[in-house]
């Protein structure tokens, strides 16, 4: 059980409005956005609900309707007692013989009204043909349409395609091409371009494979191993030179130059190098030692070892293989024959170009990486040459085209092909329209015959004739027991079946045995409240699902015996099925409170309240609906840290209504202390009973001293909550001073407690 508390104003009556259009409850009113401040934005709200333990969560705005699982959800309110006791009222709960009744009348009169929805739209909507289309096949065929056209022979003639689109356009274009030579010539050279660019990428998409890659990467490998080899040989050979660097680049290249100029001048005719006894240096003129003669004899053996030999060779073949790949095409000249060619791309330059950037990237590293691993991937560029020779193949087709169109007039034959493409894309579209069409043809005559058979007129009589034993005694029998649950037997009311509408079992309040008046005109206010409380409950307690009730101010305008009545009905109510109730009644909320807790079945409070910026916002309950412990932990943990902090961070200012609150708070929670623990809870102020049971003798264990502490701190506490005079104002105490009055309050509690007489 849940009562939601909250002011007049606060959003109640908001809340309750949402949940009878979500759960479908009769007369539902309007939902209103903020008509003060409408800015026409949609409005929505979540809505979660339990079904056997199953959590669900659902997003509903007004155009979604009833939500399907919680169209059960029975909802009571001013406007829904109104209805039973001003108009006739259909029962809720029907048994299972009557709901087979009402479920196919309800089934015959929904199919009557789609009949009637679909004779009123059977007027032809045939579409009407072109009048240069009615000549051709496609048009004579459509001007024959009747009831016995079949859908094979309309899916044949309304058949279209994206071939038949590519006809049309090339016959619109041979008939309005001036010269169909020339214009073949552009085609086929725009077939040169693309397939040029074509093959170009091909080409490229081979000499870049990760294959071929693999055989250039490999050729470096060779070329760095042979040069190493040469390397460690002229080590060998040069190790016991005075200079570093024999055997490197530039060394050979200074020796080229020596051998030179020793075969072409100093020496000429004579082998090099030359060394015999008046031989001399080539590059500084002296004289050759024996020393020098040797070391001049292992140079030049180096220079036509094998080593040396196959690092060259290596080196050649690396270049070679560097070479064959040849130039790649810049983006400019990819793009200028793109366009040459035709072809259409979104952007400034073709995709095709990023594939040409990562072969040059790829060409680039092949000088620099060891597998074809660190090379970047070239990108899948399959379906741009599918598409690039697609349209190849489209030039020399148009190309052939034109070239027979140059050699023989075909214009009179093209034009009739045109006419009869266009009758039968003009069929395409209207396929949904022809269908209409025939199925109008068949439908008229159909349906007239079928609603004569939705008759309910039988049906009803035969309902009525069940209803009489199975609804009506039972539902009469129930109004009368909540009648005196709700202590209401006085009132002369009864509850009668009035007719029997269209499968509806339609029954009525009145006046027992008067021999005038309306119920409206007679009762009062309250007793029009209990009365139609009472059929509410008649009505929906006969369902056999224990559904959960909505009771929105069930007390409005009873009087005390009639509010303790209700409240003690709808505790038992929640037994077997959740109850919520929505008042603004102090009286009220204690009195659920106090029949809950008897019961065992106390309920949850959740409070609302209007803000600046809407209503219907959850709030903290109210000091006389929570235990006092509860509030006086909530003051001293919560409220009195908040305060001592805004004092210790902005200063009095900040701090003394933050106090002043505390104060207030701790003078209603002493009233609620010495009613629910000192005086045992014998006595609660919004409470009509005093209990005794159990409780009288916990008065005994009061001492003087109790009574001093409270008399202390209510006099205390209550200066706070008078006008000041000027002279002498009341400061705030400290924060340390209420928290030591608080902390003796709890002491004093757990001491009182525990206390025996």
């Amino acid at each position: 059980m849940a009562v939601v508390y909250g002011g007049n104003g606060s959003g109640k009556s908001g809340y309750v409005r949402i949940l009878k259009h979500v759960c479908g409850a009769r007369n539902p009113g309007a939902l209103h956005p903020n008509v003060f401040a409408d800015n026409g934005a949609a409005r929505s709200v979540d809505i979660q609900y339990n079904i056997d333990n199953q959590k669900r969560l659902v997003s509903w705005s007004a155009s979604d309707g009833v939500q399907a699982d919680l169209r059960s959800v029975d909802i009571f309110d001013t406007d829904c007692g109104r209805m039973y006791l001003e108009s006739e009222s259909e029962v809720t709960y029907e048994p299972p013989e009557l709901l087979f009744f009402s479920d196919l009348i309800a089934v015959c009169e929904k199919i009557a009204q789609r009949i009637d929805s679909k004779l009123g739209t059977y007027a032809s909507k045939k579409p009407q043909m072109l009048l240069e289309h009615t000549n051709t096949e496609a048009g004579k065929w459509y001007s024959s349409l009747n009831a016995t056209t079949q859908s094979e022979e309309i899916a044949t003639h309304t058949k279209w395609d994206a071939k038949d689109d590519t006809d049309v356009t090339d016959l619109e274009k041979r008939l309005t091409e001036k010269s169909p030579a020339d214009r073949a010539k552009e085609l086929l050279a725009k077939k040169m371009h693309v397939e040029g660019l074509v093959q170009i990428i091909e080409d490229l998409l081979t000499k870049f494979s990760d294959e071929n890659c693999r055989r250039i990467l490999e050729i470096k490998k060779d070329k760095l191993i042979n040069r190493d080899a040469a390397q460690a040989a002229a080590t060998k050979v040069f190790s016991g030179a005075p200079l570093d660097g024999i055997g490197t680049d530039a060394w050979k290249l200074l020796w080229q130059h020596a051998r030179r100029y020793s075969e072409d001048h100093a020496y000429r005719d004579q082998a090099f190098p030359y060394l015999a006894s008046e031989a001399r240096c080539v590059l500084c003129h002296q004289p050759l030692s024996d020393d020098a003669r040797k070391r001049f004899t292992s140079f030049e053996e180096f220079i036509k070892g094998q080593a040396e030999k196959d690092a060259k060779d290596a080196e050649k073949a690396f270049e070679d293989a560097m070479t064959t790949i040849g130039d790649i095409p810049t983006d400019l000249s990819i793009k200028t024959q793109c366009d040459a060619g035709g072809l259409i791309y979104d952007g400034d330059m073709p995709p095709i170009v990023q594939t040409a950037d990562v072969f040059r990237q790829r060409k680039e590293k092949l000088l620099h990486v060891k597998t074809v691993g660190e090379l970047p991937q070239i990108p899948d560029c399959a379906s741009w040459l599918q598409e690039t020779k697609t349209q190849a193949s489209g030039y020399a087709e148009a190309a052939k085209k034109c070239q027979e169109d140059a050699t023989s007039d075909t214009r009179p034959q093209l034009q009739i092909q045109l006419r009869e493409l266009k009758a039968r894309k003009w069929l395409s579209e209207q396929r949904e329209a022809i269908n209409v069409e025939i199925e109008r043809l068949k439908a008229v005559k159909r349906l007239d015959e079928a609603k004569r058979l939705t008759n309910t007129q039988g049906l009803s009589k035969k309902k009525g004739e069940i209803a009489e034993s199975l609804i009506t005694e039972a539902f009469v029998q129930r109004f009368r027991d909540e009648l005196v649950s709700l202590g209401a037997s006085r009132i002369k009311v009864e509850l009668v079946k009035k007719r029997v509408e269209r499968g509806r079992v339609l029954h009525e309040l009145r006046l027992e045995k008067a021999q005038s008046g309306a119920l409206r005109d007679v009762l009062s206010e309250g007793e029009h409240r209990i009365v139609s409380l009472a059929a509410f409950l008649a009505d929906v307690t006969g369902k056999q699902q224990p559904a959960p009730f909505v009771f929105d101010d069930p007390i409005s305008s009873l009087d005390q015996d009639f509010e303790e009545a209700v409240v003690q009905r709808l505790v038992r109510l929640a037994v077997d099925r959740q109850v919520i109730v929505f008042t603004h009644r102090i009286s009220l909320l204690v009195m659920f409170q106090e029949y809950g807790k008897r019961e065992g079945r106390e309920p949850q409070v959740i409070c609302v309240r209007s803000e600046t910026w809407g209503t219907g916002e959850p709030g903290d309950s109210p000091l006389f609906a929570k235990r006092p412990e509860k509030v006086l932990n909530t003051l001293l943990n919560e409220n009195l840290a908040k305060a001592r902090k805004a004092r210790d961070e902005e200063g009095q200012t900040a701090y003394a209504p933050l106090a002043k609150a505390i104060c207030s708070d701790f003078r209603i929670l002493l009233e609620r202390m010495i009613e629910c623990e000192l005086l045992a809870d014998i006595v609660q102020r919004f409470r009509r009973a005093i209990t005794t049971q159990g409780k009288l003798d916990k008065l005994a264990r009061i001492t003087e001293a109790d009574c001093k502490l409270f008399d202390d701190m209510m006099t205390k506490y209550s200066r706070h909550e008078h006008s000041q005079p000027n002279e002498a104002p009341v400061v705030s105490p400290t924060p340390d001073e209420l928290k030591a009055d608080l902390e003796s309050l709890r002491a004093w509690r757990t001491e009182f407690v525990q206390r025996t007489t």
